[in-house]
């Protein structure tokens, strides 16, 4: 079989398996549209926890509170966020979970690289699970994609990392593989330093309120139907291990120079790992070799006597 005839094999398998999904993508998304609409006007988990932030601050409530991480509306992130999340919370809450969900739906587009790779990747059911309870998940794999695409999301990264501590887990491989990253990274950092400095000065009590609410979460055991547990006495125990295992993986991808293996390590390592928090491994299609189905330069043949190309970002 010659080669042009294995590339046009391979292309109509391509574009079969391309509407299989589309048609299994489309249609679980638009059922799941549905059933997210009828749940409570399709407010979702998470976003009631950043809305309610923001009410607390404005009406001078107790940011945090002692009880589980699967309490519905629980707040666990710095009160940083909490304040900048203050002028969303004077609109509806029903209109900002759907803006907040919209924004989900357009970092998972950023995410795979087009609109037809977002409605196949809804056949993963991680991203509906993530996209009905809205979290930060795939805003924070955006992010993560950005940095690794252009070092201006470096500038973002501190941030992303403070929310969730897995995207930390990537500045080893961009300091080391992207030195342009640098100043960014270390401009970053100054930033979201400054801005915390100016949050403890405005309501050095929520800072307070905020180690003790950590410390509470670190002993208590992590609870939940999507749950997934590698020790599950502790919360603090378990993150510890999955983060320890993670770290070890991001150093491997800078080692070997392989920034799709640096983005899996960082994009699901999280405090509480569930279903859902597997839902940025739909990007990993971005990271697929040039010469692979479905990049541009895919038809083009390899020059004689060249290396093997290394993995690299396809146009989009």
């Amino acid at each position: 079989m010659t080669a042009a005839r294995r590339r046009g094999r391979r292309a109509i398998a391509l574009g079969i398996l391309t509407d299989v999904g589309l048609v299994l993508g489309g249609a679980i998304a638009l059922a799941a549209l549905v059933v997210i609409a009828k749940d409570n006007s399709g407010i979702g988990f998470d976003t009631p926890s950043y809305w309610y932030a923001g009410r607390h601050v404005i009406e001078g409530a107790p940011l945090y509170q002692p009880d589980p991480y699967s309490t519905l509306g629980l707040y666990t992130y710095q009160p940083v966020f909490a304040q900048l999340f203050v002028p969303l919370a004077l609109l509806p809450e029903v209109l900002v979970a759907w803006v907040w969900r919209v924004t989900g739906v357009l970092c998972l587009r950023y995410i795979v690289g087009s609109w037809k790779a977002t409605i196949i990747s809804c056949a993963f059911l991680p991203v509906l699970t993530e996209l009905s309870i809205s979290n930060v998940t795939l805003q924070i794999a955006a992010v993560l994609v950005f940095a690794l695409r252009d070092k201006r999301g470096a500038y973002l990264l501190p941030w992303a990392a403070a929310l969730k501590f897995g995207p930390v887990l990537i500045v080893p491989y961009l300091w080391f593989r992207r030195p342009e990253t640098r100043r960014p990274l270390i401009v970053g950092a100054l930033v979201f330093l400054a801005a915390c400095l100016v949050s403890f000065i405005l309501a050095p009590r929520l800072w307070a309120d905020y180690v003790d609410m950590l410390r509470f979460q670190n002993v208590t055991e992590l609870s939940g139907m999507q749950v997934i547990h590698l020790i599950p006495s502790g919360g603090g125990i378990d993150f510890i291990a999955r983060f320890g295992l993670a770290a070890l993986v991001a150093v491997v991808a800078a080692i070997v120079n392989r920034d799709w293996l640096a983005y899996a390590a960082a994009s699901i390592t999280c405090p509480v790992l569930a279903f859902s928090r597997f839902a940025p491994l739909v990007g990993l299609w971005r990271f697929r070799p040039v010469g692979w189905p479905g990049s541009r330069r895919s038809a083009e043949p390899a020059p004689a006597c060249q290396p093997e190309a290394q993995p690299q970002w396809p146009s989009a």
